[in-house]
């Protein structure tokens, strides 16, 4: 007991040094972290709200929204879920799916209460009768790792439910849109895994996908 005690007290000296050395070791991980993700252009904790419609006969993808994991999620377990399913998630299938069908409701209430913030001002107007442009959307968890889209991260696809339809239903308008751009081609390709997750849905008691009204007052 006396020898513990005496190399508890011996150590003391060199406390401060210890706790100075750790604080410095762990600002030099957190920059070779970031330093790797920016090298690598991995930044899963970001989650990117994107829209994706048709203008000019060309497809076109505008953020609504970007922000963090936690901040939609706000649980560290269920981020951790999302990022596990984001990790193992192959290219020819991007969107997420979670073993649990609770987890996978979590996942997209969790998206719908951001959009819904977002268009809160259109919600309000609809409910005191103020006219208002609504249209039902889909939405979906992505992690696209295509080689033409370099930043990987968390990506809420979103698209009108009839758009969706149009661009590879029966009409296949997808077809005659100008596909020039690499990052455009890929997004479309997306676009067609969700149309067909779209389908899949319809007959399954737990959709992967969400759906919800957005629209904007007139």
């Amino acid at each position: 007991m006396d020898y513990l005690r005496s190399l508890f007290d011996n150590s003391r000296s060199y406390w401060n040094r210890i706790a100075l050395i750790a604080t410095w070791l762990g600002i030099a991980i957190a920059y070779w972290r970031r330093r790797s993700q920016w090298r690598s252009k991995q930044f899963l904790a970001r989650v990117n709200f994107s829209l994706n419609y048709v203008v000019d006969g060309s497809l076109a993808m505008r953020t609504l929204l970007e922000t963090t994991a936690n901040e939609v999620w706000l649980n560290d377990y269920g981020v951790s879920h999302v990022l596990a399913a984001a990790k193992r998630a192959p290219i020819d299938q991007p969107f997420l799916t979670l073993a649990d069908p609770d987890d996978q409701d979590f996942v997209n209430r969790a998206v719908l209460n951001i959009l819904s913030e977002r268009f809160a001002e259109t919600y309000l107007a609809a409910s005191l009768g103020q006219p208002v442009a609504i249209k039902q959307h889909v939405f979906g968890l992505s992690c696209e790792k295509y080689g033409d889209i370099r930043t990987l991260k968390l990506r809420i696809l979103i698209v009108e439910e009839h758009l969706l339809t149009e661009l590879f239903g029966p009409s296949n308008k997808a077809a005659s849109l100008s596909t020039q751009n690499a990052i455009l081609r890929s997004r479309l390709k997306t676009l067609q895994i969700m149309h067909d997750l779209y389908q899949k849905d319809k007959a399954a008691p737990r959709p992967v996908l969400g759906y919800m009204e957005l629209g904007v007052t007139t």
